[in-house]
């Protein structure tokens, strides 16, 4: 887990934007509830670590189903 979240602060130290802290946790609270949750850091829905995919505002959960996200 220390190297995957080493590779997501590294990715995200080189994007403009992100999205609020209060988002972000939001986001990844639902995330951990989540089916296509796999190794606790990965969405097998779209292969992102779910810590990346979350931190940016314009990203929304990949669930075919419907975005978990849509309440955040």
């Amino acid at each position: 887990m220390e190297e995957v979240t080493a590779l997501v602060t590294d990715q995200l130290a080189l994007e403009p934007i992100l999205a609020e802290k209060s988002t972000v946790s939001a986001r990844l609270a639902i995330c951990s509830n989540c089916p296509s949750l796999s190794a606790d850091h990965t969405c097998v829905r779209c292969g992102c670590f779910v810590a990346f995919r979350a931190s940016l505002p314009d990203k929304r959960c990949p669930d075919p189903d419907g975005n978990r996200w849509q309440q955040v």
